[in-house]
């Protein structure tokens, strides 16, 4: 990695320990205010209200499925970051989504006509699937190929025995002629399905980004204080409702 990379992730780090210490203070200054008010008395009706009234089916269910879904984002975001540090794409019974950078392919050139079903613009996510080493390849669809450590999605325009030549159907000339290279077969990994969601792809790059990283983190560092004060919050209304019984029974 390079220092600006290595700058940028204990920057991310700094940052998160920063916002849960915050959060946690907060969150621990408003309990021991809280707690405080409960031993003089002051939520006694409250505390005895709610915690006397059995709880709706429906609330139940949507508290187990947030945590469900809480479960199932960190989990794939977790995934998402294993994948980015090996430098490989997230598959899904040899699919993935790639999320388009750039409008090569989001018009025709005035001066060639393609297909524009199989167009898409900046922003859009885009279903690509595994192309294997014996499947043939088509003039005129489009594929996902391997420049460094970039997947580069154009359309295939001729094939010659040395090689493929793609090109971007906004672009006025070829990747051939732009670089002076056919792409080798072992670089093409990719086909476009023709499937797309427009429009978020803008929210899924900044996901991916250190900055959307670190909001995330940071997210989920209050949930997870949120959850836990919440938590010590039951103990305290509890221990005062178990005391409520208690005179209640000497009385």
């Amino acid at each position: 990695m390079n220092p600006i990379t290595i700058i940028t992730i204990v920057v991310v780090i700094v940052l998160t320990i920063i916002i849960f210490v915050l959060s946690w203070a907060a969150y621990y200054y408003c309990l021991k205010a809280y707690k405080a008010e409960v031993d003089q008395g002051k939520h006694d009706k409250e505390i005895y209200a709610e915690y006397t009234a059995k709880k709706k089916k429906l609330q139940i269910l949507l508290s187990i499925f947030s945590y469900i879904l809480l479960a199932f984002v960190i989990a794939l975001f977790t995934a998402g970051i294993v994948f980015k540090v090996q430098n490989k794409d997230l598959e899904i019974d040899g699919k993935t989504i790639l999320v388009i950078k750039t409008g090569s392919m989001s018009k025709n050139y005035d001066e060639e006509i393609y297909d524009d079903s199989l167009q898409f613009n900046i922003g859009d996510i885009c279903i690509f699937e595994r192309v294997e080493q014996e499947t043939e390849l088509i003039e005129g669809e489009v594929y996902g190929y391997k420049n460094n450590n970039t997947i580069i999605t154009h359309r295939l325009i001729n094939i010659y025995s040395t090689g493929y030549e793609f090109k971007g159907d906004a672009n006025a000339i070829s990747d051939y002629k732009y670089s002076g290279k056919l792409v080798k077969r072992d670089n093409i990994i990719y086909h476009y399905t023709g499937r797309k969601i427009e429009g978020i792809g803008s929210f899924v790059l900044y996901l991916k980004s250190y900055l959307g990283i670190w909001s995330f983190i940071a997210i989920a560092s209050v949930i997870i204080n949120s959850e836990f004060a919440s938590y010590q919050f039951n103990k305290v209304n509890k221990k005062r409702l178990d005391y409520l019984r208690q005179i209640q029974y000497e009385a």
